[in-house]
């Protein structure tokens, strides 16, 4: 490991949706029909993942700005006070008198989770809430939750290729398609995307592929750098010829809720460190890690607790390896 810059330049611009997570946990499995399931904890905090994202990546010590919308309620007060409290800057977040903020409830057993998800003003984000001031203030571009983003998806094209135009890096996590089109007007996008972080199964969704090797191939045409995350199988990474496997380290499991997006946050402050493929890959799954090993939307960490987890681990995953030259299929 070479070590992680601590202080990466620049600020980022996380454009996308925030909204209420209400996340019961230890569930013993997911409800069925016409049954009650026990919880054994209840948390009520801020999500959605791009909000939880710019929280993290502040925690972590970068400046962010959020983009996005949020309703004329005591929600949408309780997201800009949870963003600001994380030192988010706020100077891009809209609030809509007309709309009511939206919200997600997540059932977790730990290993496995059910989403129900109210959109509200997460949709009604628009290409003018990322103005040219804003812009001017980034150097770096973050789009969340793209499927969900509906207000604008007519601008995503024209949003990603202004930010390349005026020499901001970019990267965008497609999340899932609720609707179940999974556009392909994505990979279009693809084209000014520096980094794009799907999970596996929203990488076979978007590409038609039957495995995330053969998703990472089909991706690789279109964007640059390509993160694919596989939960507990950790995630690979291809960029140009190069392919890095990088295993998940071993912990116990409290939550998986949100661990995602905190690995987003944990390779992109990495990559905006200008570390190697090796190094941001291991960085973001210690950040992943760190995130499951705690219950509910907690699981955060500060950039020193992951230097101090990553040294406690020595070489660990230890099968982590770089193909040259792979293949498409």
């Amino acid at each position: 490991m070479s070590g992680i810059s601590r202080a990466p330049v620049g600020r980022v611009l996380a454009v996308g949706d925030i909204n209420i997570d209400i996340v019961f946990t230890g569930l013993p499995h997911l409800p069925r029909t016409e049954q009650d399931t026990l919880a054994q904890d209840l948390v009520i905090t801020v999500g959605g993942q791009t909000g939880t994202i710019a929280r993290a990546l502040a925690q972590l010590g970068l400046l962010v700005t959020f983009v996005g919308r949020v309703g004329s309620d005591s929600y949408g007060r309780l997201c800009a006070d949870e963003l600001a409290r994380a030192g988010v800057d706020l100077t891009g977040l809209v609030t809509d008198p007309v709309l009511r903020t939206g919200a997600t409830v997540v059932l977790s057993c730990g290993t496995e989770r059910g989403f129900a998800t109210y959109l509200g003003s997460i949709s009604a984000v628009r290409r003018s809430d990322v103005t040219e001031q804003l812009l001017a203030c980034a150097d770096h571009l973050h789009v969340g939750s793209y499927f969900l983003l509906t207000g604008l998806h007519p601008d995503m094209l024209d949003l990603f290729r202004t930010a390349k135009q005026k020499g901001l890096t970019t990267s965008c996590d497609p999340g899932w398609d609720p609707f179940m089109n999974w556009d392909r007007d994505i990979l279009k996008v693809l084209h000014y995307v520096d980094v794009f972080l799907p999970n596996e199964v929203e990488a076979q969704r978007i590409t038609g592929a039957d495995a995330p090797e053969k998703a990472l191939s089909r991706l690789a045409k279109y964007g640059h750098t390509i993160v694919i995350k596989r939960g507990a199988y950790g995630c690979i990474v291809r960029q140009g010829t190069r392919t890095v496997y990088c295993p998940a380290f071993e912990v116990q499991v409290m939550d998986v809720t949100s661990a995602g997006d905190v690995f987003n946050a944990g390779f992109l402050y990495a990559w905006l460190g200008g570390q190697d493929l090796e190094d941001c890959a291991r960085f973001a799954n210690a950040c992943g890690a760190l995130s499951v090993a705690r219950a509910g939307n907690l699981g955060m960490p500060r950039l020193e607790e992951v230097e101090a987890f990553l040294a406690s681990r020595g070489a660990e995953p230890k099968d982590l390896h770089l193909e040259q030259d792979a293949q498409g299929d």
